[in-house]
């Protein structure tokens, strides 16, 4: 059975990454107003989000409503930045949505009906958590957006005209590495490239090394120039050139050797986090590899 009651408040902030900032910019002191505040937050920040974020909100608002109304109130409440005790307490801080899940569907519908998104996705009832992919996105071109193996909507290739923050928007934990072990300090987590990344998932969550799994596969889907051009784009370093200082530091043949090595690494490490965690806890703790979509929002209007 999947569920977050044993999530800490970190974790949770981790795999809904997107929804928590959107949460973290309004003030919360209990005010009647919250929710209210919070659409009207989205509702002029939309404008501003690029296509690539609005698909992973997409997919963490999916991700969100496959959960039990439990489940909902207590990532909620991590949210808002509220303690869970006292939480239960205050039911009504629903404000006028009869349910907290009953918010999230307006949230989600939201999205559902943003001009760009409804460009790319036809939508077809019961919502957006299954969506009808065009087959045909861009006339001739192979359709562009698609689902993963974990459900998640990704992009089949990069369109010509995202830019470097579009990228970034694609691969947001790869583009954290970017001021990282794959930055232009590289050489200060590790004495050669390899060592680098083996050492790079220990220092990072489960759910930090699951994400990082879901965008490197989707990365090596990709053509060998898609696979430069995100890579100038998320990292400040190429393993592919050799270098003097440090010496033996390394190389790569080609960006795609370099980023399965890296997929390996995460690989490897995910499957002892996971026999870790099975010693401590239950096995649902750590099943979020996929959204498991089950939630029935609404379908948009057109």
């Amino acid at each position: 059975m999947r569920t977050l009651k044993n999530f800490h408040a970190f974790d949770i902030s981790q795999k809904f990454d997107i929804i928590y900032s959107i949460f973290y910019k309004p003030s919360e002191n209990y005010k009647v107003n919250f929710f209210e505040k919070i659409i009207g937050e989205i509702t002029k920040q939309q404008r501003k989000y690029s296509v690539p974020l609005k698909i992973r909100i997409i997919n963490q608002l999916n991700d969100l409503l496959s959960y039990s109304d439990n489940d909902i109130e207590y990532a909620t409440a991590v949210f808002r930045h509220i303690d869970n005790t006292e939480y239960k307490e205050k039911h009504s801080d629903s404000d006028c949505f009869k349910n907290l899940r009953e918010f999230w569907i307006f949230i989600s519908n939201i999205f559902a009906n943003d001009p760009e998104i409804k460009n790319l996705i036809h939508w077809d009832n019961p919502g957006i958590d299954q969506p009808i992919l065009q087959k045909k996105a861009l006339g001739n071109d192979p359709s562009m957006l698609v689902k993963n193996y974990s459900e998640d909507i990704t992009f089949s290739f990069i369109p010509e005209h995202f830019s470097n923050n579009d990228i970034e928007d694609m691969f947001p934990r790869l583009r954290d590495f970017k001021s990282g072990e794959f930055g232009e300090d590289a050489d200060l987590y590790g004495e050669t490239l390899a060592e680098i990344i083996g050492n790079a998932p220990k220092n990072y969550t489960l759910i930090f090394n699951q994400d990082t799994i879901r965008e490197i596969r989707t990365l090596l889907s990709y053509t060998d120039e898609e696979i430069e051009r995100t890579s100038k784009a998320v990292i400040n370093l190429n393993p592919t050139v050799e270098i003097d200082d440090p010496p033996n530091w390394g190389r790569f043949p080609s960006l795609r050797a370099f980023w399965t090595a890296v997929l390996d690494s995460f690989e490897n490490n995910v499957a002892m986090q996971n026999a870790e965690s099975a010693e401590h806890s239950p096995a649902d703790i750590t099943d979020s590899a996929g959204p498991g979509c089950n939630a029935t929002p609404p379908a948009p209007q057109s």
